[in-house]
């Protein structure tokens, strides 16, 4: 026979637990739909709560190989980075346009690290993020063999959902 376990509190009624307003909202940014409707939501959330959202674009240096070692390239590094702080500021500006008070961040590095150590080291009650970004949006329906790495491996949100010690609002 098969008997389940249950938790020893499991025929109490249904309670809803306090939670506070959040304060500080961390938006990963990276321009895809999704991110552009994960920003709309914390500009709601922000703006009900008047709380900031702290924008963080984030990438990663790409390296190339040369003889048997890998090397960064400088120039594309610089070039990303720009680009970045762009994409910050035009986040920043849209949710200041929205009456919210904003910043922007931008971090080299690995993406779903940067995300949760900004989340620690900010201070941020709430992380809000799109299911997807843009690197799945370029890369559009893909073949059945990437789809599959993707369910194994897991993008970024799936990274964040898994490892964040704070709420996330996935936007899809």
């Amino acid at each position: 026979m098969n008997i389940q376990v249950r938790p020893a509190d499991w025929e109490d009624p249904v309670r809803l637990p306090e939670v506070t307003a959040p304060r500080r909202l961390l938006v990963p940014f990276d321009g895809s739909h999704n991110a552009e409707r994960a920003l709309a939501w914390a500009a709601l959330t922000a703006s009900t709560a008047s709380a900031e959202v702290v924008v963080m674009v984030g990438f990663e240096q790409p390296l190339t190989m040369r003889g048997r070692g890998a090397a960064y390239i400088e120039s594309v590094r610089e070039e990303l980075e720009s680009e970045a702080r762009e994409l910050a500021a035009e986040a920043v500006t849209l949710l200041g346009g929205r009456g919210v008070a904003a910043r922007g961040i931008v971090v080299k590095g690995d993406v779903p690290h940067a995300i949760l150590d900004m989340a620690d080291s900010e201070g941020c009650d709430l992380i809000v993020i799109g299911r997807q970004g843009l690197t799945a949006e370029l890369r559009g329906l893909g073949t059945a063999l990437e789809r599959v790495r993707d369910m194994l491996h897991g993008g970024v949100s799936d990274k964040v959902i898994r490892h964040s010690t704070v709420p996330v609002l996935v936007v899809a």
